[in-house]
């Protein structure tokens, strides 16, 4: 079994792309009208991007495929259901 601290990876990111995301996040999360409850807890949401959003995300995929290589390869889907059962589990 590994370790908290194992199964953390850093991801490195110019602050430039990460103030892009941040404002792109803030935007949708806490818009009511760019989010859709498709069943409880469940939601889909619209993403309007300008072509300098669609970069920023674009320079997160490329950090994450960095920090962590099999991304690129299939993931299982319980490696999936499990990353979101952690996810669930965290405090707010």
């Amino acid at each position: 079994m590994r370790t908290e601290l194992e199964n953390e990876e850093r991801i490195r990111l110019r602050k430039e792309p990460s103030l892009v995301i941040w404002e792109i996040l803030m935007r949708t999360l806490w818009n009511q009208e760019a989010r859709n409850e498709v069943s409880p807890g469940n939601y889909e949401f619209v993403f309007r991007l300008d072509e300098a959003e669609r970069k920023a995300l674009h320079y997160l995929a490329g950090a994450i495929q960095r920090a962590v290589p099999d991304a690129l390869a299939p993931v299982d889907p319980e490696l999936i259901a499990e990353g979101k059962r952690w996810l669930l589990s965290r405090t707010k």
